[in-house]
């Protein structure tokens, strides 16, 4: 049996990364360009971090854009330092047996939360593990008894956590005292909400006091916390993953299914806004993971597993698929956006986490006075 080690490790010396092991190529990756679309970036592979024979469940980068968190199907979080392309810290983060990490969130800093570096784990057994990455210490665990999280997400100011889980309840914590804020209980003849698990939750970044959810019951759940219910709902979604988005008025779905997958709802309307073009092999990509662009939302990424394939689509484009990366042996369960730059990290069942960059070509970046290069924004003097 492994026991729970309470803390996360020590950094790694580079000869003990092993299996956890570091490289900067993938050979078997495969990114390509889709046709008709006018890309003014190219997708670089920029590392990729090996876990071993554990699948990656989620992958989160934190704030700063500094390191990569990642939980996997034998209940460990592994820490990789994106700057240094190197492991450096794990934590078995399960109470007796292995049991997976099904969502991992990075608590914004903020005046009133100025700690940097706390990272909040959730897991199958009902634990939500709140944990400082710098010193490694576990700093709080709330349990949810009988119930499997399965979501977590932090509102902007970090003043609150909600999650979802396999009860088809949604909770939101206030986060000074970690108590229960308010709980959104499950579909009953007079209610309104869940009636199957709930596998993603996310706060609306523009109404402090709205958040959304969805799972199996193929509905997208629109909770008011003042009110402390379903003000309403829209039907047609089916999450099975960390699919779920939004940005500026537009709810972003990934479906595990093997058509109309990947959809646009307009929130005020409570309508499909459009069903974007996989592209080829559209009927082998059940999606797990879907997300904005967080710096400005011109992009919507998505991985999937059947043709275990990630797209990255141009919302300036009319929402067309830009690039394609293929070449993994097993399915993508996860994926996400850094904070300040367009690049991403994408996992799955190969025990695998890739860091993308997505770059200006050299001809755009002659256009531009401002130049995103892997993260960093260089300022070119006007000619």
């Amino acid at each position: 049996m492994i026991e729970r080690s309470g803390t996360l490790g020590e950094p790694e010396k580079a000869e003990e990364v092993n299996p956890y092991e570091v490289q900067s190529t993938a050979k078997d990756l495969k990114i390509r360009e889709m046709p008709g679309v006018k890309n003014e970036k190219k997708l670089i592979l920029h590392s990729k971090f090996v876990w071993g024979e554990s699948e990656v469940f989620t992958a989160r980068i934190d704030p700063e854009d500094n390191l990569i968190a990642t939980g996997c199907s034998d209940g460990l979080i592994k820490i990789f330092d994106i700057n240094l392309s190197k492991s450096l810290r794990s934590v078995f983060a399960c109470i007796g047996e292995p049991i997976p990490i099904t969502g991992l969130r990075w608590r914004p800093s903020t005046q009133i939360n100025n700690t940097k570096n706390i990272l909040v784990s959730c897991s199958a057994d009902g634990n939500i593990s709140y944990w400082h990455a710098t010193t490694g210490k576990l700093i709080h665990r709330i349990t949810e008894a009988g119930n499997q999280v399965l979501g977590i997400d932090f509102r902007s100011d970090g003043e609150l956590l909600a999650s979802g889980g396999k009860d088809y309840k949604v909770r939101v914590y206030d986060d000074d005292t970690k108590s229960l804020s308010v709980v959104f209980n499950g579909a009953e003849w007079q209610y309104t909400g869940h009636s199957n698990r709930v596998f993603a939750v996310k706060f609306l970044n523009d109404n402090p006091n709205m958040l959304i959810s969805g799972g199996w019951d193929n509905t997208i759940q629109i909770w008011d916390i003042r009110e402390g219910k379903s003000v309403g709902s829209i039907y047609g979604a089916s999450i099975s993953g960390d699919s779920l988005d939004y940005s500026k008025g537009t709810i972003l779905t990934g479906s595990y299914r093997n058509k109309d997958q990947l959809q646009l709802w307009d929130l005020g309307e409570r309508k499909l806004i459009e069903t974007l073009d996989w592209g080829s092999n559209f009927d082998s990509a059940f999606i797990y993971g879907a997300q904005f662009s967080k710096n400005d939302g011109q992009y919507i990424i998505a991985g999937c597993v059947g043709n275990n394939q990630v797209r990255v689509f141009d919302r300036t484009q009319r929402n067309k698929a830009a690039f394609s990366i293929e070449g993994s042996s097993k399915g993508i369960y996860t994926v996400d956006f850094a904070n300040n730059s367009s690049n991403f990290v994408f996992g799955g069942g190969e025990g695998i986490v890739y860091y993308i960059c997505l770059l200006y070509t050299s001809d755009a970046a002659d256009d531009l006075l401002c130049v995103d290069l892997g993260g960093r924004r260089i300022i070119k003097k006007k000619k």
